[in-house]
């Protein structure tokens, strides 16, 4: 009773991932690619194009850090020109 359980949820479990993922080779549809912001590292992809594709993510990285560090500040700003911060 239990086989035929774990059986049955594989089955489903196999056919949710088939929906979410439904390209059948290790290499994904440019569509997805662009739209889920997938690493796109191929066997193919050659060391300089490997590097440049590596260097933009980082930046990538450091800017998206830099945004949330500027939405801190300009809330303590903020916080300090309305008088919410507490005094010592």
């Amino acid at each position: 009773m239990i086989y035929k359980f774990r059986v049955w949820l594989w089955g489903i479990v196999a056919e949710l991932e088939y929906q979410l993922y439904p390209w059948t080779t290790d290499k994904p549809p440019t569509w997805a690619v662009s739209r889920y912001n997938l690493d796109i590292k191929s066997k193919d992809m050659e060391y300089d194009e490997e590097l440049n594709f590596e260097w933009l993510k980082c930046h990538d990285d450091k800017i998206s850090r830099l945004q949330l560090e500027m939405l801190h500040i300009i809330e303590e700003v903020r916080k300090l020109r309305d008088g919410d911060q507490k005094k010592d």
